[in-house]
């Protein structure tokens, strides 16, 4: 295959360029790196988990109706950092939920809600948090028999959506933060 004059002309000007293209693969090589050193999700309580017995659990028998998150006992004061990115669509202290917090990740298409905090969250309806910053401290407002954080994980957008057993990925997260220590 022959080239003409104008191919050599466009592999000579790429040749000039060849520094330019490596330099945008060293910064986009970077930037995959760091992104994926970032986990999405972290632990919620910065605190060794205590699961709690088998009334702590999802799906546990409470007065009528069934226990739609997961307890992890901690000290009073111990800080709740967001479990993901995200955008809070609801805060309050609401009777038995005490004083509590909801986040929406749109990213997960879930909403992570934490009840029963020390006090109330500074943070209101539309507010943005990151992953990993404080919202809160382990408390037991509301209806609750010992400091703790519930945490709920329900689907789309709001406290109304179907909740799930988010033991699991409790677990995983406080195993990864385990092996980071």
């Amino acid at each position: 295959m022959s080239l003409g004059p104008r191919a050599l002309l466009s592999v000579a000007a790429l040749i000039s360029l060849a520094p330019t293209f490596q330099a945008a693969g060293r910064l986009a090589e970077r930037a995959s790196e760091r992104a994926a050193a970032r986990p999405e999700t972290v632990f919620p309580a910065l605190a060794k988990p205590d699961w709690g017995e088998a009334d702590a659990r999802f799906g546990a028998p409470r007065a009528g109706h069934m226990h739609e998150g997961q307890d992890v006992f901690a000290p009073a004061g111990t800080p709740l950092v967001a479990i993901r990115d995200g955008r809070i669509v609801e805060t309050g202290d609401e009777g038995g939920r005490g004083n509590y917090i909801a986040i929406w990740s749109a990213d997960a298409r879930r909403t992570f809600v934490y009840l029963h905090m020390l006090r109330p969250t500074r943070f209101e309806p539309g507010d943005r948090v990151r992953m990993g910053q404080r919202v809160g401290a382990v408390g037991c407002t509301g209806s609750c028999w010992g400091d703790h954080l519930h945490l709920e994980v329900r689907r789309g957008r709001g406290t109304t959506g179907r909740p799930s057993d988010p033991l699991a990925l409790l677990k995983r997260l406080a195993a990864r933060r385990a092996a980071r220590e």
